[in-house]
């Protein structure tokens, strides 16, 4: 089906006919990692398949102290409670969920916290992290508002108000963290988005044996001075990754995949809504899930609160016959690449009109794309896109940096070549 050029990965047109199992979710797989490494005791966690993400967040509850002991698919974490007054450096790799949950976590020290990464990630903005941890009374600095961070207060329980518009992430890292402090805390959150998330973390927070409760998302409540248990967890698979392949199958054939949650907390577990709405046939049998091509039918669909899932229902999009509409690109600015551009620029090399009115994308689906060679712009999201749309090309799709999957999906060309027919 395709053929390696260095970092070039060239994608024939195919069609997709099997089944899969579910890649690990890497947003549950780095909470529960931050989570049992301020456990009390040792907690293991299963169904683990490592992604560039995955491992970054490892390296770094390693670097607090913790002690990771890995087995096939399996982790068993024992963290360090010992409080040293040596400095801390992390290194979140490009992982954006490492940087603003790993923040909350490095409050919760007595000696400053010095955090870093690599590539993408190094050009993010950070002041929205900044603003939140200095909204905490924590002491927190950095050059020219890009990293490294250094953050040198100590978090303690009280009154706080901060802004969720930019990022629920950061967000994550306080819930993770104020049960822990010094003292309850009453914490309002303004123009939260991407609720779904926060209503995994707060899924994992109490199953590690703390306890928030919230009043609609906009005020919570945290007793402080908690303790997490050790903890047995089975991470679930990931709605993120495999609505490429869902999508895929929508569109040129069908694929049965397992270790998919049908009940999901997920946010782009949305992709049901847009394979729904296009007319694809989707069924559950025994905790699988089998999407098969029906109708290809322009759609409508919010994904303000799911915004990973844009390039995939860009592709999904392009292959109907009309306009689709897609809300929520305001979220697609400060990902691997300024995604919103990305995908106008990728699409468009590929024969199809995208335009924007107001906070929305219209994508002008004809029910096929041309060849061509696009770019992943190092995100991870386009390069998966971009093959999916070989399934509905009219040749072959050449993607440069293609390795970039590896932030997420590792494995997600090696499967398509085991299990997908040209």
């Amino acid at each position: 089906m395709s053929k390696v050029e260095s970092q070039i990965k060239t994608i024939k047109p195919f069609k997709f006919s099997g089944e899969l199992n579910a890649m690990t979710s890497k947003s549950y797989l780095q909470r529960a990692l931050a989570l049992a490494s301020l456990a009390g005791e040792a907690s293991v966690l299963t169904n683990v398949q490592w992604s560039a993400d995955g491992l970054a967040a490892a390296d770094v509850i390693r670097q607090l102290g913790a002690d990771v002991h890995e087995e096939f698919r399996k982790l068993t974490i024992t963290p360090n409670i010992s409080d040293s007054e040596k400095e801390i450096l992390l290194n979140i790799g490009e992982s954006g969920l490492g940087l603003r949950m790993f923040s909350g976590l490095a409050s919760l020290k007595n000696q400053a916290v010095t955090i870093t990464g690599k590539g993408s990630i190094l050009e993010r903005p950070i002041a929205p992290v900044m603003e939140t941890l200095s909204a905490c009374d924590v002491k927190v600095s950095s050059k020219e508002g890009k990293l490294p961070i250094t953050i040198s207060g100590k978090l303690r329980g009280g009154d706080y108000t901060v802004d969720g518009s930019f990022s629920s992430q950061i967000l994550t890292g306080l819930l993770i963290s104020l049960p822990l402090a010094d003292g309850d805390t009453t914490l309002t959150v303004k123009n939260l988005k991407s609720i779904p998330y926060i209503d995994m973390t707060l899924e994992l927070v109490q199953l590690f044996g703390a306890e928030i409760t919230h009043d609609d998302y906009q005020v919570f409540h945290i007793k402080g001075n908690q303790l997490y248990k050790g903890t047995s967890y089975s991470v679930e698979g990931d709605w993120s990754g495999m609505a490429n392949h869902l999508v895929g199958a929508a569109i040129s054939g069908s694929v049965t995949i397992s270790g998919l949650n049908e009940h999901s907390l997920q946010a782009d577990r949305a992709i049901l809504t847009a394979l729904e709405r296009t007319g694809a046939s989707v069924s559950w049998s025994n905790g699988d899930i089998t999407v098969k091509q029906s109708q290809n039918l322009p759609f409508e669909i919010d994904a303000t609160h799911s915004p990973d899932i844009f390039p995939p229902l860009v592709v999904l999009a392009c292959a109907a016959k009309g306009i689709s509409k897609i809300t929520g690109i305001h979220r697609l600015t400060h990902k691997e690449s300024d995604r919103l551009a990305s995908l106008i620029e990728t699409f468009g090399k590929l024969g199809v009109t995208l335009t924007t009115e107001g906070d929305t994308l219209l994508v002008h689906g004809t029910g096929s794309v041309s060849a061509g060679t696009i770019h992943s712009f190092n995100d991870h999201r386009i390069a998966m896109a971009g093959c999916i749309a070989a399934c509905i090309s009219d040749g072959s799709i050449k993607i440069e940096k293609a390795d970039a999957v590896k932030k997420s999906y590792p494995l997600f060309f090696e499967e398509l070549d085991v299990f997908f027919k040209d």
